[in-house]
């Protein structure tokens, strides 16, 4: 199988996508430049694929092989360098007991390094340190022995001397007694040098150290603080048998400040400060807080930072920011007292603050206000204050809003009362609304009111009622307080209308309309509150126009208003019928009267529009008639139209009114047939001959006949046919016959009398239009007698 898909150009190939412990047979083959291929070379023999492994292993300096002998106070170290595949794991142990990192025991292991610091030593730290070395191939371990020289201990000595020379050392000469060895005590002494008694001063970013040589025994412990206070993290110490050392790196402006070191001992104790002065930009200014909020100002009032950044502050930054946005805008960059006033706010709006000292190095960091101030005062007094109702034991007052809130909205209204010749104003109300009821008061007392109203940032000045007031009954005759006595509405539109009512006591309301009891229905609705009645419609109509009277009465007398309700909307149909008053052989003149309903409105105009009754398309005679007449020229002659009319307002236009079909001919027609002749006289060469003149437009028959009406129909689609007799449908009896097709129609009335006589119409209606066909009728019959009395 094919390890490699691309050309190797070195000695070497790395074969992945191996499967652990499978056994893997190798063989390389040749290729030169031509594409020739060698024969491939011996194989490899199998070789199993598994992570190379190595047991821990170590190296040490030869002098760890013998015991490390040293001095207590001394710092020691054992270090070994490490091998082993995978990397071994690292363990330290003294006497069989795990080592961990303490102040005074640094272990630093690396991976090929195992090491640990052992500063300060005692007599205790003395003893056999054991290295251990792990991993998934075994372990392995190296012995240190360690012993620490230290002064013996509440031991008693005798002591003797001797001589010694070239030749020998003489015969001893003992010291009477025994002596003990004892440290010698020294109290703690520092030794400030004179430079860092004149303090330190630093740039920003660079570095301080403070060396301290002192001396004392016993070797005493020694501690530092800053500004009476722990020292920060970033502070590094160290310290030997005679000197102690603080080192800070990267400084900036928090670490000015007072360093004190402290030495003591069994002996006694001593302190030496340093003072640190870090040269950078000021820190935050101090304790900054917002007052004197107004509605468009607020001023602001801090301290200065307690870190100056080792130069004068030359000024202070002022910067604001709307609670709605993300970023702060510059209000000022050169305050230079403790104390601003910002000006220019928006009313109303929530702003946060921030202040920043400048020095020569640059501007410090920024103190800002944790919680956003609103630009608000209290608000502006109330306006007129006004009695609207008193009782024996009540007052109902009511009264204007402020011009202004203040920059905040207002809370509440608060009544004050203060009974007449007492001198303490005292609330009686508090109310959210422009008008308040105040109870309890004692009849025929008299009192004196006024209202003062609040927002967040307190009560505003108050505004008292113009006079006092007595504790009685009143009556006082209705009234109802109309803006306007007409009101339009747009058809489809809301209306409502909303009345003030005065009265006491109480006035009860009543409505109408056009004489009639208003109808409350889901459209038309009235109701009330404690100081109004009110109308309401709904989608306004043409049924709401007219005029509605609302009454209001009580015990003292009775008040009725008018109001006219007019509605905006296309005009109603012209009012009909439409006349004919002229008709000739190309011409028709016709008039009518104007709409009963005008839309609220004048009309513009009358659109006149005509149709051949055999179409069903009508076509506009005349778009714009500023009269309610109007004479059609250009007809057909011998045609048959219908005519209908448009009013048109600038809401639109109206319903039509339509005309019924009129034949456009001479104002004469062709005599009907004369009467049947007879001879009046006759001679031998002459007769007398006499008929009767004919009936225009009459068909005649005689009592007894038979009456047949009949004619032939068109139109499309098929017309509905009615018979009329003097404007009423003709009843079917059994001496009527009526018959129709598609083409035809007929009636026969049988055995006619005089009473079947009259006028008779023929009507045909479709979706295209109505014809009406006028006959009459005269019946023939004997005269009737009479009695004379």
């Amino acid at each position: 199988m094919k390890a490699s898909f691309t050309n190797v150009i070195e000695t070497n190939f790395t074969v992945t996508g191996l499967t652990e412990g499978a056994k893997y047979d190798f063989r390389v083959i040749a290729k030169n430049a031509v594409g020739t291929i060698s024969k491939p070379s011996y194989n490899s023999g199998p070789i199993v694929a598994l992570d190379e492994v190595e047991p821990p292993k170590f190296s040490i300096d030869p002098e760890y092989t013998q015991t490390l002998i040293v001095n207590a106070g001394d710092t020691f170290k054992l270090d070994a360098d490490v091998h082993g595949k995978p990397l071994p794991a690292i363990q330290w142990f003294k006497n069989d007991k795990e080592l961990e990192n303490t102040i005074r025991c640094d272990i630093k292991n690396t991976d090929y390094r195992a090491l640990i610091i052992v500063k300060d030593a005692l007599r205790q730290d003395g003893g056999n340190y054991t290295l251990q070395l792990t991993n998934v191939a075994g372990s392995q371990t190296a012995q240190f022995h360690v012993k620490v020289l230290d002064k013996p201990e509440q031991q008693e000595y005798k002591i003797q001397i001797c001589a010694i020379n070239k030749l020998g050392v003489g015969e001893p000469a003992v010291i009477p007694g025994t002596a003990k060895p004892e440290d010698k005590l020294e109290s703690p002494e520092i030794h400030l040098d004179s430079e860092l008694r004149k303090g330190i001063v630093v740039r920003a970013g660079g570095s301080v150290r403070i060396n301290i040589p002192f001396k004392g025994r016993p070797i005493p412990e020694i501690k530092w603080t800053k500004d009476e206070s722990d020292l920060s993290e970033k502070t590094v110490l160290e310290k030997g048998f005679n000197f102690t050392q603080l080192s800070i790196d990267s400084c900036d402006r928090r670490d000015s400040g007072k360093y004190t070191v402290t030495l003591q001992n069994s002996s006694g104790s001593v302190s030496e400060f340093v003072a640190v002065k870090v040269l950078d930009t000021p820190g935050a200014p101090l304790n900054l807080v917002v007052k004197d909020i107004k509605k468009d100002s607020v001023t602001l009032v801090w301290e200065p930072p307690l870190i100056d950044g080792g130069a004068k502050i030359k000024n202070y930054i002022v910067d604001k920011r709307e609670s709605t946005r993300k970023a702060y805008a510059n209000i000022t960059t050169k305050c230079s007292k403790t104390t601003y006033k910002v000006e220019n706010l928006a009313e109303g709006a929530m702003y946060y603050f921030r202040v920043m000292a400048e020095n020569e190095y640059g501007v410090g960091l920024p103190v800002e206000t944790k919680i956003a101030s609103k630009a608000s005062e209290v608000p502006q007094p109330v306006g007129k204050v006004m009695l609207m109702d008193v009782t024996k034991v009540s007052a109902s007052l009511a009264w204007e809003k402020p011009e202004h809130d203040g920059g905040s909205r207002i809370a509440g209204y608060l009544i004050e009362m203060q009974p007449k010749g007492t001198d303490k104003w005292g609330v009686a109300a508090n109310v959210k609304t422009c008008e308040g009821t105040v109870t309890g008061l004692t009849g025929g007392q008299e009192y004196l009111f006024r209202v003062l109203a609040y927002n967040e940032k307190g009560k505003s000045e108050p505004k008292p009622l113009a006079a006092p007031v007595i504790a009685n009954d009143l009556t006082i005759e209705p009234s109802l307080k109309l803006q306007f006595n007409t009101y339009s509405v747009k058809s489809g539109k809301d209306f409502k209308l909303e009345i003030p009512i005065f009265g006491r006591p109480k006035p009860k309301i009543t409505w109408s309309k056009d004489g009639q009891s208003l109808k409350v229905t889901s459209r038309v609705t009235t109701f009330f509150t404690p100081t109004s009645t009110i109308l309401q419609i709904t989608e306004a109509c043409k049924d709401d126009l007219g005029k509605y009277t609302v009454t209001a009465t009580n015990s003292v007398c009775a008040v009725t208003e008018d109001i006219s309700i007019i509605i905006l909307d296309k005009p109603g149909p012209p009012t009909g019928p439409i006349k004919v008053n002229e008709v000739s052989n190309n011409s028709v003149s016709i008039s009518w009267e104007p709409p009963e309903y005008t839309g609220g409105c004048q009309v513009k105009h009358y659109i006149v529009e005509k149709r051949d009754t055999t179409e069903t398309t009508w076509q506009v005679v005349a778009g714009s008639v500023a009269r309610t007449s109007l004479k059609i020229t250009k007809l057909k002659t011998g045609a048959e139209y219908q005519f209908r009319v448009i009013a048109e307002n600038r809401y639109g236009k109206g319903a039509s009114l339509d005309s019924k079909s009129i034949v456009v001919q001479y104002p004469y027609k062709p005599p009907g047939p004369p009467g049947t002749p007879y001879v009046k006289s006759a001679t031998k060469d002459q007769m007398i001959i006499e008929w009767n003149e004919p009936y225009k437009d009459v068909i005649v028959v005689n009592a007894g006949d038979n009456i047949v009406l009949d004619a032939d129909i068109h139109g499309k689609p098929t017309p509905d046919i009615q018979w009329l007799k003097e404007g009423k449908e003709i009843d079917k009896t059994l001496r009527i016959e009526v018959r129709s097709t598609q083409k035809y129609a007929s009636i026969t009335i049988k055995d006619c009398t005089r009473l079947d006589g009259g006028e008779y119409d023929l009507v045909l209606r479709n979706s295209g239009g109505t014809k009406t066909i006028p006959i009459t009728v005269k019946v023939l019959d004997r005269p009737v007698s009479e009695k004379l009395y």
